[in-house]
C-alpha cells in the first residue's frame, strides 16, 4: 500500500528533521551545563528544550509560508522575488528576537550567549527552511503539472474516441436505412419484428454515444437484433453463426461486433449460389473475440475500404493499448478482438 503524505505534512517532518539535527549538539552540552534558577547539578535542559520547540515551530512556518506564497507567486504583485526574501529576513529578525525576550530572563547571567547562539543557529534553520520551501515548491509545480497533463492525455484520448464513434454512426444508419427501404419494399409478415428491432439497434446506438465500454451483455443483444435485420434482408443467403457467450464478463468497445458483421456484408458476395457466412466465437484461452467469413470479395471494391476496421484498431489501441489483429487465407478473413475484462 502506498502512503502518500500532503504537502503540510512533509513540511511538518522536514521542521521536526531540522529542528533535531540543529539542536543535537545542545543536547550534547547539557550535561555541563547548569540553570540559574534551580539548584546545582541539575542539567540545563530548559534551554535545549525550548530551543528545540522554537525552531521546530520556526522551520514549520517559514517552509510552509514559502511553499505557499512561491506555489501561487503572491510577492510578484507587491513586493518582487527579492523583496520578498527582504521580508522573510525581516520576519526572521523579528521572530528570533521575540524568543530572545522570553529566553534571557531566564538565564541573566548570560545575556550575550543566549541572543548569539540563538540568532546563529536560527540564521542556519531560516536558511535551511527557504531550501526546503523552494524544493517543495518545484516538487508541488512539477505534481501539478504532471496531473494537468494526464488530464490533457485523457481528454485527448476521449476527443479521439468521439471522433471516431462519430465515423462509424453515420455508417451505421445509412445500413440500417438502406434495408428498413429493402424490407419495406419486399413486404413480409415479419415487418412489425424487424421494426421493433430497429428501434432497439437504433436506440442502443444512441445510448453508447458518450461510452468508450459496454458490458458485452449489452453489446450481445445490441448484435443480435443487428444479426437479426440482416437475416430478414438477406434470407437464406446470409448465415450468422453466433457461438459467443450472451453473458460473457467482458466489457467492449459499443458497436465492435456489429462493424464487423456490417463490414463482412458490404464487401462480400452475398448471394444465392455464393451465400455468405459469419461465425463469431472466442478462442481456447478465452484472450480473444474471432470473427470469421467467408472471403468472396466483390469485384469491385465498396466505398469506404477499411476505414472503419482503421478505426476499430484506433479504439482498441487506445482503451487497451493492444491492436485488433487481421488475417486472410483464400478462404476465410479473420478479425480478432482483443478481449476486455469487466474488471
Amino acid at each position: 500500500m502506498t502512503i502518500r503524505f500532503s504537502w503540510r505534512q512533509i513540511a511538518g517532518i522536514a521542521a521536526l528533521i531540522v529542528a533535531t539535527l540543529v539542536n543535537l549538539p545542545l543536547f550534547g552540552l547539557t550535561s555541563r551545563s547548569r540553570l540559574a534558577v534551580v539548584p546545582p547539578g541539575t542539567p540545563d535542559v530548559g534551554l535545549a528544550l525550548s530551543r528545540l520547540v522554537f525552531h521546530l515551530a520556526f522551520t514549520f512556518f517559514f517552509i510552509e509560508l514559502n511553499r505557499r506564497v512561491l506555489t501561487r507567486k503572491s510577492y510578484a504583485a507587491r513586493f518582487g522575488l527579492l523583496g520578498w526574501y527582504a521580508l522573510n529576513f525581516l520576519l526572521f529578525l523579528v521572530l528570533t528576537g521575540l524568543f530572545v525576550i522570553l529566553v534571557v530572563p531566564w538565564y541573566p547571567e548570560r545575556p550575550i550567549l543566549v541572543i548569539t547562539t540563538s540568532y546563529f543557529r536560527s540564521f542556519f534553520v531560516w536558511v535551511t527552511a527557504l531550501l526546503l520551501a523552494n524544493f517543495l515548491t518545484v516538487l508541488q509545480q512539477n505534481r501539478t503539472i504532471q496531473l494537468e497533463n494526464e488530464l490533457l492525455k485523457q481528454q485527448n484520448l476521449q476527443a479521439q474516441l468521439d471522433t471516431l464513434r462519430a465515423q462509424l454512426n453515420p455508417h451505421f444508419l445509412f445500413n440500417s436505412l438502406n434495408a428498413l427501404s429493402s424490407l419495406i419494399r419486399e413486404g413480409g409478415p415479419k415487418s412489425q419484428q424487424y421494426l421493433a428491432k430497429l428501434s432497439q439497434v437504433l436506440r442502443y446506438s444512441l445510448q453508447v454515444q458518450q461510452q468508450s465500454l459496454v458490458p458485452f451483455a449489452e453489446e450481445m443483444q445490441f448484435t443480435s437484433a443487428y444479426s437479426f435485420l440482416l437475416t430478414i434482408r438477406f434470407g437464406d443467403n446470409l448465415r450468422i453463426d453466433n457461438q459467443l457467450p450472451a453473458d460473457g464478463p467482458w466489457k467492449i468497445p459499443p458497436m465492435s461486433l456489429q462493424l464487423l458483421i456490417e463490414n463482412a456484408v458490404k464487401h462480400n458476395i452475398v448471394s444465392s449460389s455464393r451465400p455468405l457466412t459469419i461465425s463469431l466465437a472466442t478462442d481456447t484461452a478465452h484472450e480473444y473475440i474471432i470473427v470469421r467469413n467467408v472471403y468472396q470479395p466483390k469485384p469491385e471494391p465498396a466505398d469506404g475500404m477499411g476505414s472503419g476496421l482503421s478505426n476499430l484498431d484506433s479504439r482498441f489501441r487506445l482503451l487497451t493499448s493492444k491492436s485488433i489483429q487481421l488475417s486472410r487465407t483464400d478462404g476465410e478473413f479473420i478479425v480478432q478482438l482483443p478481449i476486455i475484462p469487466a474488471i
